[in-house]
């Protein structure tokens, strides 16, 4: 299997991208985000040691990680938000080593859609990574309609991440998306026509 790392800044739609690849492909996708909510469930990595870290409080009436109510502590206290990234991201990390380890031997290409690829070191279990790029000011616009996110908060979001400049020196391929899903789906077909992408898919 080969494993495609997919980044880029908040707002560059990479979830759909990673979909729309897929849907063309066939790949199979991996979305952090999702993975993260999945570690803390019952049973899972980060499970007993969030509870061990922010109390049982943040339990439901079933035993479950109340996402709101974790949300409510780590958003209201300097730091709080950190320790959990630490409980969270190297359990999502070890989930992807495990998965790619038990399907590495099949064919066909895994999509690992991240915000944070090399912050993590989730480029280390990738055969290459693509760069999803949208200008800055169509990014804060889709914020704006699809979060709610005021300008300056996309701002600020944008600032604690990766310079453009550094996403393409780190990156293969470069996906352009700063258009509607007809375009994405021109632009992905065009990059995998690509006579090194065709040997991948």
């Amino acid at each position: 299997m080969h494993v495609i790392g997919l980044t880029g800044g908040v707002g560059s739609g990479k979830t759909v991208v990673a979909h729309k690849l897929a849907e063309i492909t066939g790949a199979q996708v991996l979305l952090a985000d999702e993975l993260g909510h999945l570690v803390m469930e019952k049973g899972e990595k980060g499970y007993q040691e969030i509870i061990q870290t922010f109390g049982a409080e943040i339990l439901d009436e079933q035993g479950r990680i109340s996402r709101e109510a974790l949300a409510g502590i780590v958003f209201a206290e300097e730091g709080k938000l950190q320790k959990l990234n630490q409980i969270i991201h190297p359990a999502v990390k070890e989930y992807i080593r495990d998965y790619i380890e038990e399907h590495r031997a099949e064919e066909g290409v895994l999509v690992l859609e991240t915000a944070i690829m090399f912050e993590t070191g989730c480029d280390a279990l990738c055969d290459e990574v693509w760069y999803v790029y949208v200008p800055e000011e169509i990014r804060m616009e889709r914020l704006a309609k699809n979060r709610g996110y005021s300008r300056e908060k996309s701002r600020s979001i944008m600032k604690q991440q990766l310079l453009e400049q550094e996403f393409r020196s780190r990156c293969k391929r470069v996906v352009c998306n700063d258009g509607n899903l007809e375009m994405l789906g021109q632009n992905l077909r065009q990059l995998i026509s690509d006579e090194f992408c065709v040997k991948i898919f």
